[in-house]
């Protein structure tokens, strides 16, 4: 067996054991014979968020007339306001030009206001206006229940776990890429 079908089999498991070893491969082929790159964990996970965003989309979209980049704005503004765009982009990692296009949006819906940036005159700051609160607000618990739903089966703990795990070794696999 090759060293390239060797790694992407070890990458393609059922189980794995605590050293981090693979227990159990899954012996799927492609075309080509290799397996198929698409049952690697990370196209898996891209799959998956890419289906979370487009249900996200349609659900609040029909329901409340936004979309996901305004949706973020409103809940990072909820907790932390007022912030300019950037910092908006930056907390929300969307990109500067999609956070100022939804800020937009908002404003003419009159979901957010806008001031002066008190030492900058570059930059405005931005903030939820009653009727933004109130809309997050009402989105709050319909989102929760929302992730619930998609948690389901697992313990708390065991997402905290899921999440801590797949962070640290993305962090690391982002490190590795900018040493080398």
């Amino acid at each position: 067996m090759n060293n390239f079908r060797k790694r992407a089999i070890a990458h393609i498991c059922l189980a794995g054991a605590s050293d981090g070893t693979c227990q159990k491969p899954i012996s799927r082929r492609g075309a080509n014979g290799r397996p198929p790159l698409s049952g690697l964990s990370q196209f898996r996970i891209l799959s998956i968020a890419d289906s979370l965003l487009r249900a996200a989309s349609k659900f609040y979209g029909k329901r409340f007339g936004i979309n996901n980049s305004e949706l973020r704005s409103l809940i990072i503004l909820l907790d932390e306001q007022p912030l300019t765009i950037g910092q908006l982009s930056r907390r929300g990692q969307i990109d500067k030009a999609w956070v100022s296009r939804s800020v937009a949006n908002l404003l003419e819906r009159g979901l957010v206001k806008r001031k002066a940036h008190p030492t900058d005159s570059r930059m405005l700051l931005i903030s939820l206006t009653a009727a933004g609160v109130e809309l997050t607000r009402t989105i709050y618990p319909i989102a929760r229940n929302r992730h619930l739903r998609l948690l389901r089966g697992l313990s708390p703990k065991e997402v905290l776990k899921i999440i801590d795990v797949l962070e640290k070794n993305a962090s690391d696999l982002l490190s590795e890429s900018e040493d080398g």
